[in-house]
């Protein structure tokens, strides 16, 4: 895959607008295409540009807004790397991240959404340090912890020479809250976005070195032997 690919965004693009779920630039998605919108969504990206957009759904809404799906204002256009029709007439998509837009308006609603968008390109601070060796030492600490971080995850992300890739893809990868995780979407320096992942693997961390040293003092005054 070329990571230094630049894709023609249309300015108008259907979007599927999801709760719980944020998706980075060059980040994998599977997806389950089961609602009517969606399949003939899917049909016409097909035909076209194979390109849609994943939304974050705002909640904690008045219920009157909550019904119309509101979105947050930035977004991922993804595109399809695999379409399969599966026997119940839904389909199975596995889509590919490749640009941060910003939302301008909601075009129409049907058939399904379709959105205005501005392409959201991320600024890089050549004069400011790269925090890679930071962020692989805190998910280093975080594997030996007994956090999220495995051995799969530090050979998937080490190799990666693009910085904004290595962050995008460690931000999508190991954020799990999710306000944090849009809100490190909608950063546009490289540098603050690479901050603030640092500062959630740091957090995290800590909370998983205080719960560690807990569980060996108890181990320790023998409260959990028999």
């Amino acid at each position: 895959m070329d990571e230094t690919k630049k894709y023609d965004l249309p300015k108008e693009i259907p979007a599927m607008t999801l709760r719980g779920t944020v998706l980075f630039p060059k980040a994998m998605m599977p997806l389950r295409i089961f609602e009517e919108r969606y399949k003939q969504m899917l049909k016409d990206v097909l035909d076209e540009h194979r390109m849609f957009a994943i939304v974050c759904e705002r909640e904690n809404v008045p219920e009157e807004e909550a019904i119309t799906e509101p979105p947050f204002g930035m977004a991922t256009v993804g595109l399809i790397r695999v379409s399969k029709k599966n026997d119940d007439n839904t389909s199975f998509v596995l889509l590919q991240g490749v640009e941060r837009v910003k939302i301008r308006g909601i075009v129409r609603e049907e058939p399904y959404r379709v959105l205005q968008i501005d392409p959201f390109e991320t600024l890089v601070d050549l004069d400011k340090p790269s925090l890679r060796d930071e962020l692989l030492e805190q998910m280093e600490r975080n594997k030996s912890l007994g956090g999220e971080v495995n051995d799969d995850i530090l050979e998937y992300l080490r190799p990666l020479e693009d910085e904004v890739a290595f962050v995008d893809l460690a931000a999508f990868t190991l954020c799990k809250h999710l306000l944090r995780k849009q809100a490190m979407l909608e950063v546009q320096r490289l540098s603050h976005r690479a901050r603030m992942l640092l500062d959630v693997l740091k957090k995290e961390n800590d909370k998983l070195e205080i719960y560690k040293n807990m569980l060996g003092e108890q181990k320790d005054d023998g409260s959990f032997r028999n």
